[in-house]
């Protein structure tokens, strides 16, 4: 006899199979088999990364915009700086300026650039001598760093959920960058001595390649890292089968 119990079971069950994966109403499919495959992926990287980068709370996926960066410590020269509590802002600002993306082969990569201007906020403390300027002080900075361009390279492999159902992940990224300029605006330096910070500020700006070969190889690290955590974050909330239509599903080692 067909019972209440019975069909409560069913009723679970049928709503456990037909559960739908949230996919922000941006993001939509793109086809393997269609030619265009590579221009539908980059227009959709190109719509969502301004929304993207500000969060996707129904999946998860964390707001990077501002970057919650760790202290960063330079130490070396004849000059002591650090910044602590640094944020990196601007990322929902960028703009991609290249994508490649080489999936259903062999092996598949994923390749994407991004460039915008992005500007550091931290409290800092330093002294020692920025080449032949000495230099004191400690305070709140800002540092904007104007055309910053971030290309990240990583291989694409398959992972498993407790469902089977299967999903992309980005793994051993590999990146590169270049800066345009770069201003520098200590507040405090010399314990106020606006003549004085005055020209050391300058001197800095007019040399600051010489500082942002210290300061950028961690921040830009970092930065690196969690875009690389915020993208696998969203592939673990998505079976390719929902974002790629017509994939032949394998699992890659």
């Amino acid at each position: 006899m067909f019972t209440v119990y019975s069909f409560v079971v069913l009723a679970l069950v049928y709503i456990t199979e037909c559960k739908e994966v949230y996919i922000p109403s941006y993001i939509q499919p793109c086809d393997l088999k269609d030619s265009k495959f590579s221009e539908c992926v980059k227009q959709q990287i190109e719509s969502a990364l301004d929304k993207f980068t500000k969060g996707i709370p129904e999946m998860g996926v964390p707001s990077i915009d501002p970057v919650e960066l760790e202290n960063i410590y330079i130490d070396g020269n004849g000059l002591n700086l650090s910044f602590t509590e640094p944020a990196m802002h601007g990322l929902s600002n960028s703009k991609l300026t290249d994508l490649q993306v080489e999936i259903g082969k062999t092996e598949e990569t994923f390749s994407l650039a991004f460039k915008g201007n992005m500007s550091l906020t931290a409290k800092y403390v330093v002294d020692g001598r920025i080449l032949i300027l000495p230099i004191t002080g400690k305070g709140d900075a800002i540092v904007d760093a104007q055309g910053v361009e971030v290309k990240i390279d990583s291989k694409l492999v398959h992972v498993k959920d407790s469902d089977g159902g299967l999903h992309f992940k980005l793994v051993h990224p590999k990146y590169k960058y270049t800066i345009d300029r770069t201003i520098f605006d200590l507040k405090n330096l010399f314990n106020g001595n606006k003549q004085l910070a005055h020209t050391t500020l300058q001197f800095a700006n007019e040399n600051w390649q010489q500082l942002m070969d210290e300061l950028s190889p961690p921040a830009i690290k970092q930065i690196v890292r969690t875009v690389v955590k915020a993208i696998n974050k969203f592939f673990s909330k998505v079976q390719i089968k929902d974002i790629v239509l017509g994939y032949n599903e394998r699992v890659q080692d």
